[in-house]
């Protein structure tokens, strides 16, 4: 069975990049499928960043491209709030980046996302 979904992130909510202020909402579409009891796959994008995903009923381990085309991996843990509504802290992990928009490395980030299956 494949089920949308849609969530609302906020990316590097420790703010280790030089910008300061307020984190904006990115938001987020994808589609997850049953794989298994407890086990999904699927894909999520925002416009820019993309990944494809593997979930557990307690978290999520991902791998994708940043708007740059910078691969980037994410693993992270999952909260089921309701029955159609999760809660997700990932981190996101750019090891393999050698360069940011300046020639510098990007930092890695941690992200918050409220999300609703279908």
């Amino acid at each position: 069975m494949i089920q949308p979904s849609l969530s609302m992130r906020f990316n590097d909510i420790v703010e280790t990049t030089s910008d300061s202020g307020t984190t904006d909402p990115v938001f987020v579409v994808g589609f997850k499928m049953d794989l298994d009891e407890g086990v999904y796959a699927g894909l999520d994008s925002d416009g820019t960043d993309s990944r494809i995903f593997v979930s557990f009923d307690y978290g999520t381990m991902g791998m994708g491209m940043d708007g740059n085309g910078d691969p980037q991996f994410t693993i992270g843990a999952k909260y089921s709030a309701l029955s159609n509504l999760d809660v997700c802290l990932d981190y996101v992990i750019y090891n393999l980046t050698t360069s940011g928009a300046d020639g510098a490395a990007i930092p890695n980030e941690l992200r918050i996302s409220l999300g609703v299956t279908f």
